[in-house]
């Protein structure tokens, strides 16, 4: 039986997509290709950019656009041992460094807050993202859509819409999914790099020796793909700032 807390993230999950389902639901989705710019990733852990959006990243290495990826948390996994998430940390930031040679990163930001634990730290998240949209003035941001099923997301997603604000930042959001199926408006085919997206989020194998990520989202890239007739397809939310934290906005309220 669901615990009393899951009932609840249940609960305020379905009623934040209910309340947008309204505008959202009849937007058809456009299959497009990427257009080279300077994009900036909001990553909660060292692994999500290469899961939920290493296939656009990789057209966009292609492209020769100028990515950079800013990881929030410590990706530490939330261990409480101070030794064992030493150790973590470490795994994980050495295979994020392979990660970034295989995408050719132009520059990443590491925040080093605690993994699990974003929530708290929601205020300070939104100060360094503000930052970032001042200093590395991206055309388009790639962050988790709000209602991602993982607190983690969703603090980024919230302190992210709070950054937008603050910087005064005028750009395209792309919302992405990772942990929770969204209601998609712009999907990019990638079946020509989708084996490399496989290993490139096998480079992170500390986090897939006990869950097939790759298997996973590929899967859900091939499901994203039939409504366009391509083998794989990356989906997105697309919007601009303010339409973004509106979304946000929603969860909030709940």
């Amino acid at each position: 039986m669901p615990s009393f807390a899951d009932r609840i993230r249940t609960n305020l999950a379905r009623r934040f997509l209910v309340s947008i389902k309204r505008a959202s639901h009849r937007m058809p989705v456009q299959l497009e290709a990427p257009a080279a710019g300077r994009i900036l990733v909001i990553a909660p852990h060292m692994d999500d950019e290469a899961i939920a959006c290493g296939g656009t990243l990789l057209l966009h290495k292609a492209l020769g656009s100028e990515v950079r990826v800013v990881f929030v948390s410590d990706s530490s996994s939330a261990v409480r041992d101070p030794v064992i998430a030493d150790r973590m940390r470490a795994i994980r930031r050495a295979e994020m460094l392979l990660a970034r040679e295989a995408l050719a990163l132009g520059s990443i930001a590491e925040c080093g807050f605690p993994d699990g634990s974003l929530v708290q730290h929601e205020a300070a998240i939104a100060t360094r993202l503000a930052d970032e949209l001042k200093a590395f003035a991206p055309t388009q941001v790639l962050c988790p859509f709000p209602v991602d099923g993982h607190a983690d997301h969703q603090a980024c997603a919230l302190a992210f819409a709070a950054a937008t604000s603050a910087a005064g930042w005028q750009g395209e959001v792309l919302g992405y999914e990772l942990w929770s199926p969204l209601w998609a408006n712009v999907a990019f085919d990638i079946g020509s790099v989708a084996e490399a997206k496989a290993a490139l989020i096998g480079l992170y194998a500390s986090q897939m020796a006990d869950r097939d990520y790759a298997s996973a989202v590929l899967g859900l890239n091939r499901y994203r793909g039939l409504q366009h007739r391509v083998d794989f397809a990356e989906a997105f939310h697309r919007s601009t700032p303010a339409q973004f934290r509106q979304l946000a906005a929603c969860l909030d309220r709940l």
